[in-house]
């Protein structure tokens, strides 16, 4: 998974989780935090949970592994990104998150009931002239309105692998 398919809300909801919990010292504890927020264990946290347990990466990620319960990838066959940054929001991004939300029947950072469609808020895409954004497929789309939204959804919802 490249960097720019992370969202970069993870990272502060990672840091977030790992701050909830300063005496946590069990770093299964930690992940299944992690875990608990984002639906999985995104490869960047064990950077900063190996950092803050003063152990080593491919140790933590291998006591993760032993897990059964903890997973490394999110669900989801296709990963929908709604921008809600400043301008994206205000030109429609924020209604569009809560059309996929409802749509869906799902929160953000969770996936629908097959795992065909994981839903993610991303702060900025850097696209503000052409607000609101979506990222479907890897593919960054703007000038999105409901309908097409809707449409894309609908067609997600349908395909097969």
């Amino acid at each position: 998974m490249g960097s720019q398919d992370v969202s970069n809300l993870e990272f502060e909801l990672v840091e977030r989780a790992l701050a909830r919990a300063p005496q946590e010292a069990d770093g299964l504890g930690l992940a299944h935090r992690i875990q608990d927020v984002l639906g999985y264990v995104p490869e960047h946290a064990l950077e900063s949970m190996a950092g803050r347990l003063g152990v080593e990466r491919q140790g933590l990620e291998s006591l993760i592994a032993g897990d059964a319960s903890l997973r490394f990838q999110p669900t989801g066959r296709y990963r929908v990104l709604v921008c809600t940054g400043q301008t994206c929001a205000i030109r429609g991004g924020a209604q569009l998150l809560r059309q996929a939300r409802a749509k869906l029947d799902i929160e953000i950072f969770e996936s629908t009931e097959n795992e065909a469609i994981r839903l993610e808020p991303f702060r900025c895409f850097g696209r503000c002239a052409q607000a609101p954004n979506v990222r479907f497929k890897g593919e960054l789309r703007g000038a999105m309105t409901e309908k097409r939204f809707d449409l894309l959804l609908e067609m997600m919802m349908k395909a097969k692998g």
